[in-house]
């Protein structure tokens, strides 16, 4: 019950009494109880100056932490429960004062993994610092806090600034494989090597221009538009095709079942990806087809926000699967008895 009290009162309060804040306030009231019965004027002095004490650094205090700006620059790709490493910029804007001892620090689990101190920031300067940071769930993070606390200039408290960085933060799920994926994945290795850049007329992949390549071979309208040479490959008629179907009906397997399922596709594509296959990602409410409607980060920007759907039973998977023989299919789903007769692979919870 204390904590409770204590805990809601904090919330309360932009401030917290140190140790040495309570100690100081203790021997305050000390030598005013000692003032009134002596009558002594010194000690009616020695009061005022502690209680003058007391007061001018909470007034310092205060004035310490006013004026105090973030900027938040997080890495380009931020995946989930991977450490990574953002840039922020403290600013003071106050031109007249510098603010001592500042320490910046996340006030949920997400975000910042140590606080950051600042001994001094100048009046009117701007720090810039890199952090580690980390998220440990996938999806868009909107008005991520943190806060300043100082105990400037004599620790008597401990005062709390909070600042709301009014920017998304996109997490993408965790790359990491499970068992039956790379089971999955060793059956069609084979077929994975042989996936080259052919002579066929299907288009595979634009990629950056090297020294090695023919000239003829450079796709010069694609060039021209993103500044650098690249050249244009198409892929063998035999290619391999992967297929991910992921059921957004979870059922009584919960919402925890869709973060594995989406963590599996994740940690699939990057693999296929990074093996030249082409793929595509299926869902009840978007098919993503790599390379022809993107790349691996545009699939991963499709799974940090995907959210389940009510599709029921009666709502099955029949209308985002591939044509039959087109490649391997993996399905994803929470209930096997959902799936049609004669797919390739099916994972069930």
């Amino acid at each position: 019950m204390w904590r409770r009290l204590s805990g809601a009162w904090r919330k309360r309060l932009d401030q917290r009494i140190t140790k040495a804040g309570l100690a100081f306030t203790l021997a305050v009231l000390l030598t005013a109880a000692a003032a009134f019965v002596s009558a002594n004027n010194l000690i009616f002095l020695i009061t005022s100056a502690l209680m003058a004490t007391l007061l001018v650094s909470g007034l310092v205090n205060r004035l310490s932490l006013a004026g105090l700006e973030v900027e938040f620059h997080p890495p380009e790709h931020l995946f989930a429960r991977e450490q990574a490493t953002a840039k922020l910029v403290v600013r003071n804007e106050k031109s007249w004062m510098p603010s001592f001892a500042t320490r910046l620090q996340s006030i949920h689990a997400d975000g910042l993994t140590q606080p950051l101190f600042f001994s001094m920031i100048g009046g009117g300067e701007a720090l810039t610092e890199y952090a580690a940071v980390r998220f440990s769930k996938r999806g868009r993070y909107r008005d991520n806090s943190l806060e300043f606390t100082s105990r400037f200039p004599f620790g008597f408290a401990e005062r709390r600034a909070r600042v709301t960085l009014h920017a998304d933060v996109l997490v993408y799920p965790a790359l990491e494989p499970k068992p039956y994926v790379e089971d999955f994945l060793a059956r069609v290795e084979g077929d994975m090597r042989t996936r080259r850049a052919g002579s066929g007329d299907e288009f595979y992949r634009l990629r950056p221009y090297t020294a090695a390549d023919a000239a003829r071979s450079i796709d010069w309208r694609s060039s021209a538009r993103q500044g650098e040479l690249h050249v244009r490959e198409n892929a063998q008629e035999d290619a391999v095709t992967v297929h991910i179907v992921i059921d957004l009906f979870v059922g009584e397997a919960g919402i925890e079942w869709l973060e594995s399922a989406l963590e599996t596709a994740a940690w699939l594509s990057a693999r296929l990806e990074e093996a030249g296959v082409s793929y595509s990602v299926r869902t009840q409410e978007r098919v993503l087809e790599v390379p022809r409607d993107g790349h691996l980060y545009t699939v991963l920007r499709y799974l940090a926000v995907v959210e389940p759907t009510p599709y029921g039973a009666t709502h099955g998977l029949e209308r985002v699967l591939p044509e039959a023989g087109d490649g391997y299919v993996l399905v994803l789903t929470s209930d096997v008895t959902r799936v049609p007769a004669g797919v390739g692979a099916v994972t069930g919870s």
